[in-house]
């Protein structure tokens, strides 16, 4: 019982950590350094803040890692699908060489890429805070379903 105890004390504020930090993390994420190399660069997004970046970035691709089912929601004009699980499981890879804009459906899927990716020269990734869900209620437009 004692050692059960120990365990959820310790496990306590690492879940709190965890939920609550998340949203400050995205918030505050700044450039990570990787030695003998040129810092990449990794910032969660406003919607508004995204769509200014698209529009003068043409250089930026836009990756949605939400599942192909979670598009009948809608996407981003120009976005192309790279579902998050087909990247987890080494089937996909994000495309190399340009700046990324990662999206999914609230925010915390794309920021996991972001923050895994970001660590292998890749140069600049941005996430959308918030997500698609983020996207539509600044009232920004959504492309239809395919």
């Amino acid at each position: 019982m004692k050692k059960y105890l120990q365990v959820c004390l310790f496990l306590l504020p690492l879940c709190a950590s965890m939920v609550f930090g998340a949203e400050n993390m995205a918030k505050n994420s700044q450039a990570l350094p990787v030695t003998g190399q040129k810092s990449p660069i990794f910032r969660s997004l406003s919607p508004q803040e995204a769509k200014a970046l698209i529009e003068a970035r043409k250089d930026l691709a836009l990756v949605d890692v939400r599942s192909p089912e979670e598009l009948r929601e809608g996407s981003i004009s120009g976005s192309q699908l790279i579902p998050f699980t087909e990247l987890t499981k080494g089937r996909m890879t994000l495309p190399a060489g340009k700046p990324l804009l990662l999206i999914c459906a609230v925010g915390g899927r794309s920021f996991a890429v972001g923050r895994y990716f970001s660590g292998k020269d890749y140069g600049e990734i941005y996430n959308l805070a918030g997500g698609i869900s983020a996207w539509k209620a600044a009232g920004l437009p959504l492309q239809p379903a395919r």
